[in-house]
């Protein structure tokens, strides 16, 4: 695939571009971790294997930090608490706060995830706060639909690795602003 191809992903674009990219993972080179197709923001990749093998570690020793930004479609309960609940039959506990509250029922949260399930933030938002994360096509409530498509508004928005000095930080889209003007 050609990194001209409307939707390649991110290993591909790389690939193409001849950047090299830790081969331990042969489904995903170079990807440590992962954050789900329509989500933006943070990720690490490692260009060597060795690196990988470390930055990975860290992830299961769970000494990365992973704080994610989300648009919700109602009112959570409470300004923050923990969200203790299975994601596929496994443990998994995320701890949230309200960052803004707008006139319409969304609201801003930040999530921090205590452990690495696959789509935990969006089930735990869904299913925990019941408060879906704003076009999420799996598990949102139907309410609103996507005008863009496969984007929906959940953002990492850190990734910490104090055994590595690694602090990544990434603003939340431009774009967010002008969806939720349009669902207000």
């Amino acid at each position: 695939r050609k990194s001209s191809d409307k939707d390649i992903s991110l290993v591909n674009a790389l690939l193409d571009k001849n950047v090299p990219l830790s081969t331990l993972n042969a489904e995903g080179r170079g990807l440590v971790h992962r954050i789900d197709r329509g989500t933006s923001g943070c990720i690490v990749l490692a260009k060597t294997d060795e690196m990988h093998a470390k930055l990975v570690t860290q992830f299961f020793l769970r000494r990365a930090k992973k704080i994610y930004t989300a648009v919700v479609t109602s009112q959570p309960a409470l300004a923050e608490a923990e969200i203790d609940m299975p994601v596929d039959g496994r443990p998994a506990m995320s701890k949230y706060r309200v960052m803004k509250q707008y006139d319409s029922d969304l609201t801003t949260i930040q999530v921090e995830t205590m452990t690495g399930r696959k789509h935990q933030v969006r089930v735990h938002c869904a299913k925990g706060l019941n408060a879906p994360i704003l076009y999420d096509p799996i598990y949102s409530d139907g309410k609103e639909t996507a005008e863009q498509s496969g984007r929906f508004l959940l953002h990492a928005s850190s990734l910490v690795i104090p055994d590595f000095d690694l602090d990544a930080q990434a603003p939340v889209p431009s774009w967010w602003e002008e969806e939720i003007s349009n669902v207000q």
